[in-house]
């Protein structure tokens, strides 16, 4: 199921977003300012996969509160305003929203742009933050530790190609390494429990070593 979090302080905005989108299998979770609303993201940010921010809120504005996410995630974020002021939308934009629609909108249209934004059948939804050693799958920063990280950089440079296990133990340990090569297994499983559970990311080749299909 996905989960939008609507940080917006109208109640009944809100309200008609949340039983809207639930029709659609779509849970929401929600707040009334930027101070609550960072704070609800912050507890539950592996598992939301998108945000809806109102621009004017007390306390704490959409934009400042877009720009503290930010610093922490790249979930997809949709900003809503009363505004229709292109300066609103281009600060907006420059803090790091993804899309922008201006009250009042349409439902549907509001359901196109997050379908937009969340694609969970794209293959090719993967993406390496070398800067945090990260990746991040359908908008969120899923953090993995070096070696997962240089695996999945290995992988990225050589797609669709079966990588056999002293590969990439050469390329992520070192050709001094003298320990089990299972360590590379291990360290593929835990890449998988992170992004790819249903292994439709890094297929096994039997006795030989792994192929990521990109």
């Amino acid at each position: 199921m996905l989960k939008v979090l609507i940080i917006e302080d109208e109640i009944s905005i809100r309200t008609i977003i949340k039983k809207y989108l639930s029709k659609y299998d779509i849970k929401c979770l929600e707040a009334e300012n930027g101070v609550k609303g960072l704070d609800l993201f912050t507890k539950n940010k592996d598992s939301i996969n998108l945000v809806l921010m109102d621009v004017m809120m007390p306390e704490m504005d959409g934009v400042t509160c877009t720009k503290k996410i930010r610093k922490i995630s790249n979930v997809p974020i949709i900003m809503l305003t009363a505004k229709s002021e292109d300066e609103d939308e281009i600060e907006g934009l420059e803090v790091g929203a993804n899309d922008f629609i201006t009250k009042p909108f349409n439902l549907e249209v509001l359901l196109l742009r997050i379908k937009k934004l969340i694609n969970l059948d794209d293959t090719n939804d993967l993406e390496l933050v070398k800067e945090q050693r990260s990746i991040i799958k359908s908008g969120k920063l899923i953090s993995l530790t070096k070696k997962e990280y240089l695996i999945l950089e290995y992988f990225f440079e050589n797609p669709n190609m079966i990588l056999t296990r002293d590969q990439i133990l050469n390329r992520v340990w070192g050709i001094d390494y003298f320990g089990d090569d299972r360590v590379v297994d291990t360290n593929i499983k835990r890449i998988r429990r992170k992004i790819d559970e249903d292994k439709k990311y890094i297929k096994t080749s039997s006795g030989t070593g792994y192929i990521f299909v990109k």
